[in-house]
């Protein structure tokens, strides 16, 4: 039971987490209008005890339904301590209520809500509704882009075989840096804090290193390794990575 309940919290951790890819901080710019954005790739997760998640793949789906709004879809294929399956799904959107000039930065809010669609008997879901809410800010300055985020998540105890786990509601607050060092290629870094999510385990302290590079028009590639800043990894995770792709392409029903 108890390994159960370590696998669920590890997908949640994981999950939950996550802006578009590759880093914890999510961006304020929305999609273009009538644009999808489809992201795919590789992430793995292991936390201080050993503990580890892969999704394989991870896929987020983003549509602009205007020139300051975007819908979102994201789910993954689960593989952890020998289970394997689709995880829990999200949807969500998000809306820039400022954009940004040469002397403001642009603002948005974001809003998504877990759905219980991966197997809570194989650890792969909660079983449960989450809510996730952030406010992000954005500001570039020539080659430099400083990003902020500030989320709060509404955990739903989960209960297996009867024992009901408490969770507790999330706090995020994240910080991120993109360099802008060729035409096409940028350098990311970002430090996050987050709040535990189960009473005896750790707040999260990290860090991630990481890069885009555009390979063509619409076809971009980007990555990011990361890990725990606090000794001995407490918290974790102990290692954190993505690899991926992001792909742009105009709506079907928006062509001649």
């Amino acid at each position: 039971m108890r390994a159960i309940i370590v696998c669920v919290l590890l997908a949640a951790s994981v999950r939950h987490l996550y802006a578009p890819p590759p880093l914890v901080t999510g961006d304020v710019p929305t999609a273009d209008k009538q644009r999808f954005e489809l992201y795919s790739g590789f992430r793995y997760q292991e936390t201080e005890s050993g503990e580890s998640g892969r999704q394989i793949p991870f896929t987020e789906l983003v549509y602009g339904i205007s020139d300051r709004q975007e819908l979102t879809f994201e789910i993954a294929y689960l593989s952890q301590r020998h289970q394997h399956g689709f995880g829990d799904a999200v949807v969500g959107t998000k809306y820039q209520f400022l954009k940004e000039t040469q002397t403001l930065p642009g603002m948005a809010g974001s809003f998504e809500l877990k759905l219980p669609t991966g197997s809570e008997r194989k650890g792969l879901g909660t079983g449960e509704f989450d809510y996730d809410l952030r406010l992000r800010a954005q500001k570039t300055w020539g080659w430099f882009t400083a990003i902020g985020n500030a989320g709060y998540t509404f955990l739903t105890d989960a209960e297996f075989g009867g024992v009901e786990a408490t969770l507790e509601n999330v706090w995020l607050f994240t910080f991120a840096q993109e360099y802008q060092v060729a035409k096409n290629t940028s350098l990311l870094s970002e430090i996050y804090f987050v709040t535990r999510e189960a009473s005896g385990e750790h707040d999260r302290f990290a860090a991630n290193l990481g890069f885009k590079h555009r390979i063509l028009k619409d076809l971009s590639i980007h990555g990011s390794i990361g890990k725990s800043l606090r000794e001995a990894n407490r918290g974790g995770p102990d290692i954190r990575a993505y690899a991926g792709v992001k792909w742009e392409f105009d709506a079907p029903w928006t062509r001649d």
